[in-house]
């Protein structure tokens, strides 16, 4: 898969693509597919994404996807804004 960007978050890089799915709750926005972080408990991490990191996201198109989390969730891929 091809990757669309390149996020820094925390001391790790994350190639995203448009299998990737990322999570808006209204006060948080993470990465849910990917994880470097240490695993703590058998259960790693999910990578929160700075401001810069949500600017430079904001550039993409946001694929909703389905879920059960509620109405205020947002679960989402990116796509480039050119593509259908």
């Amino acid at each position: 898969m091809k990757t669309l960007i390149k996020l820094k978050i925390g001391r790790n890089t994350y190639d995203i693509t448009e299998e990737d799915q990322v999570m808006d709750n209204g006060s948080t926005v993470q990465l849910l597919t990917q994880s470097k972080e240490q695993s703590s408990w058998g259960r790693k991490p999910i990578p929160r994404l700075p401001k810069k990191a949500i600017k430079e996201i904001s550039l993409f198109r946001r694929v909703e996807q389905e879920h059960g989390y509620g109405e205020r969730v947002s679960i989402f891929s990116l796509k480039n804004k050119d593509e259908s």
